[in-house]
């Protein structure tokens, strides 16, 4: 994590306390990562108040008197605030801080893919799930680079919220298109909602997200996601297995029964037995879907 003052009077503990201060009242993974850093630095963070999260942008809050602006560059020009035009070409991703009018600095992070990240496209891809796009509000180059490491074909970066649910109504118009997105901010919300399956990060994941998802993976690792697509599958093809063997085995009864050829053992083969058949199939799924 490097830092960048725009302003000479702000030194960079002062930047990062600022900017940290705003950032602990979200859930993204990048305000968890500041907070982190200047925890690791020994800085003591400002109580924030009248905090207002604007999706896609950042964050609003008022420190010691003073409206503090942290975000990206698209909340700085929505607030009319000035700062360097060399910032929008940064590839890293940069975080912005202003008081006031004044953009007092920045603080760049260079962004790094999960561990099994790779793994989680590779398993996908081994069920046959081919049509994988990243829908992301990062820029551009960074969500191509992750892409061409991942063996994405389709990203899409710099994406407001509205503009991920304008892609995905896109991709519903097509009603053979069966959607699911994986997603852990506040700005995945709406999409979340839109999909015909929406996951969530439970662990670094906004409650807006968490609450609107279909599906919560607990540890954070897409790899999961492979492993809960397995898991409906083969619990699909378990439960239509126990009830071809119930069916089955209740009309073999009933037939003999009524040609005289079933006693009362048979009968109760056919029900308790039977269940009993089932639960064990469905006991199963610990291995299958490991």
């Amino acid at each position: 994590m490097q830092s960048c003052r725009t302003q000479p009077d702000t030194s960079e503990e002062r930047l990062i306390q600022l900017v940290a201060s705003v950032e602990k009242n979200s859930t993204h993974p990048i305000a968890k990562a500041i907070v982190d850093y200047a925890g690791q630095r020994g800085i003591t963070l400002m109580p924030a108040t009248e905090v207002k999260e604007i999706a896609g942008h950042g964050l609003e809050t008022m420190l010691n008197g003073e409206r503090v602006l942290v975000g990206n560059t698209r909340l700085l020009s929505r607030h009319q605030v000035d700062y360097p035009q060399e910032l929008s070409d940064i590839t890293d991703t940069v975080v912005v801080c202003a008081v006031g009018t004044k953009c007092v600095g920045c603080l760049l992070l260079s962004d790094t893919l999960k561990e099994d990240a790779a793994k989680a496209i590779e398993d996908l891809k081994a069920l046959n799930i081919n049509n994988i796009q990243i829908l992301s509000g990062d820029k551009q180059a960074i969500v191509t680079n992750f892409a061409g490491r991942l063996g994405v074909a389709q990203a899409y970066g710099d994406l407001l919220p509205e503009g991920k649910v304008e892609h995905l109504e896109e991709l519903r118009r097509d009603a053979a298109n069966q959607i699911a997105f994986v997603g852990d901010g506040i700005n995945d919300a709406p999409v979340l909602a839109l999909s015909h399956v929406g996951i969530a990060m439970g662990g670094l994941g906004s409650g807006a997200a968490i609450e609107t998802a279909d599906v919560v993976i607990q540890t954070d690792q897409p790899s999961k996601v492979a492993t809960a697509i397995r898991a409906g599958r083969q619990t699909r093809r378990i439960i239509w297995q126990n009830i071809s063997l119930a069916f089955g085995i209740k009309m073999l009864v009933l037939v003999l029964g009524a040609g005289g050829l079933a006693t009362l053992w048979e009968a109760v083969f056919a029900d308790v037995g039977v269940a009993l058949i089932a639960i064990v199939n469905a006991i199963r799924l610990q291995k299958l879907i490991k």
